[in-house]
C-alpha cells in the first residue's frame, strides 16, 4: 500500500509562516469509523464495500505475483544473455590465440569481460 505524504511551507520576509500537510494512501480498506459512520445511514452498503474490499486484495495479489514473475524471468534472461556475451569472448578470444592472433585475443578477452564488469559495477546509478 502505498502512502504519499506531501508537505508544503511558505515564509514571507517579514517572518509570518505557514504550513501545510497532507497525507495520502492508497489502501482499498475503510477505517472502522468509516464504515460505523456508513452503517448508519447504508447499513446494505457495509457489506458491499467489504465484498469488494476482499475482490481487491484478491486482484492485487494476483497482479503482484505477475509483477515479481516478469521481473524474474527479466533477471534471468539478463544473466543469460551477460553469460552468453562472455562466453563468446572468451571463445572468440580463444579462437585467435589458436589462429596466431595473440593481440587480437587479449582485445576481444579484455573489451568483453571489462565491459560486463563495467556494467555490472554501474548498474545501480
Amino acid at each position: 500500500m502505498a502512502t504519499k505524504n506531501t508537505q508544503v511551507k511558505a515564509k514571507n520576509s517579514v517572518g509570518n509562516e505557514i504550513s501545510l500537510s497532507h497525507s495520502q494512501t492508497d489502501s482499498p480498506i475503510l477505517d472502522v469509523n468509516s464504515l460505523e459512520r456508513l452503517n448508519t445511514f447504508r447499513p446494505d452498503l457495509v457489506d458491499f464495500v467489504i465484498k469488494e474490499t476482499g475482490e481487491e486484495a484478491k486482484n492485487r495479489r494476483r497482479r503482484e505475483v505477475k509483477i515479481d514473475w516478469f521481473t524474474f524471468i527479466e533477471r534471468m534472461g539478463a544473466l543469460l544473455l551477460a553469460a552468453g556475451i562472455a562466453t563468446g569472448g572468451i571463445f572468440g578470444s580463444i579462437y585467435a590465440a589458436a589462429n596466431g592472433y595473440e593481440k587480437l585475443s587479449w582485445i576481444i578477452a579484455s573489451t568483453c569481460i571489462g565491459s560486463l564488469a563495467i556494467a555490472f559495477l554501474k548498474r545501480n546509478r
